[in-house]
């Protein structure tokens, strides 16, 4: 069952020395506290979609099909397999669309590899600098390999974050597991048969998209055991005559193999980290939405707006993300279900003006039924930033607002908050934690879980942490 391993240097060997080479040691101190920061992020909005009813469904769905034991969604004590577990924490990692953010082909790196993580902490001990170093190597992989093609993968109907969340999960795994080369090659060779994320629900609001983390994330579980077995798997799986990107772009002279194997051979200090320009989420919405959201609350704190004053908005974003964002107009101003709002220009906008807010209790189904929120939203144009394309890593907005009595209000915005360029501050980051937990868990546990993750490299095993996040039934 295991063949040989190819001499000739491939882009899955490159991945596998890079995570055998990587450790917390020669890491730059901004990578490592960017990573620390997003771990206590996504822990605490995995917390806060615990809950919901897409993750309570997906558990009774996969507790007829795989029970088990070994393991537990994070929040809860009902035990489960490792790879139910990783599935249903990244579905509450994604459903809110509360997480970080790679800009330039949207990979949502850090709910995926804690997805996986913490799982696995529970069948062997992990300690706190183990858990940074597969965090940021599952990001890192998941960020280098969505690069290497310039294709917008969102108009090819492809979701990345679903697509390489499998290649990012089986990395994670890898280093908790100390994989040998030869393991990891096999791993994601066997990944790349289970890479599969369609944005077809981007089009009618359903559900299947708030799946495709738990997928990825349960699918990593799936490709490591096979792996383990000395299956073999193939060694030329992205750049093969039938590799991942030749079924994936068509078009030759389209794939940049170089941003996964040219400066990974560095590491460490001398590597150029991609996942330092992950942008963390103030609110919950698709993160091209993010500014719209700031200006849109700017505008009615400044003016104080009413909404049955408003005659017409126009908001500018960047073309490409008409079809996701604003498209069919009759639907977004009216949205199908609380995840449909969210990624809609129309009702976003609109309901920043109505309620001042965007929480994690934004978009609720009452939110979506709002009479105000629903006739404010037909008011709503969506119209081309010919500025935006020029520059992936920034995300930038405009929204004008003209009122019923002749006045004309704007704001723009550059860089929304938790961008490289505005960045949050750590208090930014607890201030978040705590929203997404204070109903939750008791207020001296969530000082104590701020002040473990905020230095979780000194913990020799994470799982004691972990457990002490039990929310009650």
């Amino acid at each position: 069952m295991k063949a040989e391993v190819a001499t000739v240097t491939t882009i899955s060997s490159h991945i596998a020395g890079w995570v055998n080479r990587t450790s917390l040691s020669a890491l730059p101190p901004e990578v490592v506290q960017g990573t620390k920061l997003r771990i206590l992020d996504l822990t605490g909005v995995m917390l806060a979609s615990s809950r919901l009813g897409i993750v309570q469904a997906a558990r009774r769905a996969w507790a007829e099909i795989e029970s088990g034991a070994g393991a537990t969604q994070l929040g809860t004590t009902a035990a489960t397999s490792p790879a139910t577990a990783a599935f249903l924490n990244g579905i509450a990692a994604s459903a809110l669309e509360f997480d970080d953010t790679y800009l330039p082909t949207t990979i949502h790196a850090t709910g995926l590899a804690l997805s996986v993580c913490y799982p696995e902490a529970q069948r062997r001990p992990v300690s706190g600098a183990k858990l940074i170093e597969s965090v940021l190597l599952a990001s890192e992989s998941m960020i280098r390999l969505s690069v290497v093609s310039t294709q917008d993968w969102f108009r090819f109907g492809i979701h990345p974050t679903g697509a390489f969340g499998v290649f990012g999960g089986v990395c994670a795994l890898a280093k908790l597991r100390g994989l040998d080369d030869a393991a990891i090659i096999r791993g994601l060779g066997h990944a790349g048969s289970m890479s599969a994320a369609l944005t077809a629900a981007f089009e009618d609001g359903t559900s299947t998209k708030n799946l495709h983390v738990g997928l990825a994330a349960a699918n990593a579980f799936r490709a490591v055991a096979l792996a383990q077995q000395d299956i073999s798997g193939p060694t030329l799986v992205y750049e093969g005559k039938f590799g991942w990107y030749r079924a994936h772009v068509q078009s030759d002279g389209k794939r940049h193999y170089e941003a996964v194997t040219t400066d990974l051979t560095k590491g460490g200090l001398e590597q150029d980290w991609l996942s330092l320009e992950i942008a963390t989420k103030l609110y919950p919405v698709a993160y091209p939405l993010m500014p719209h959201i700031e200006a849109a609350i700017e505008l009615r704190n400044q003016y104080g707006i009413e909404p049955e004053e408003v005659d017409e908005i126009d908001a500018y974003l960047a073309e490409r993300t008409f079809p996701m964002l604003c498209e069919p107009p009759e639907l977004k101003m009216k949205p199908l279900t609380t995840w449909h709002g969210r990624i809609s220009v129309q009702h976003t906008i609109a309901e920043a003006l109505v309620r001042g807010e965007m929480t994690k209790n934004a978009y609720s189904e009452e939110a979506i039924r709002d009479p105000r929120i629903n006739l404010l939203a037909t008011k709503v144009r969506h119209l081309p930033d010919l500025e935006a394309p020029k520059n992936p890593l920034r995300s930038r907005a405009k929204i004008v607002v003209r009122m019923k009595d002749g006045r004309e209000l704007s704001h723009e915005i550059l860089d929304f908050r938790g961008t490289r360029r505005n960045p949050m501050t750590t208090d930014d980051y607890i201030a978040k934690f705590r929203a997404n937990t204070g109903d939750l868990l008791p207020a001296g546990l969530i000082d104590e879980t701020i002040d473990s993750f905020l230095k979780i490299e000194g913990i020799d095993d994470i799982v004691p942490l972990l457990q002490r996040l039990t929310i009650a039934a």
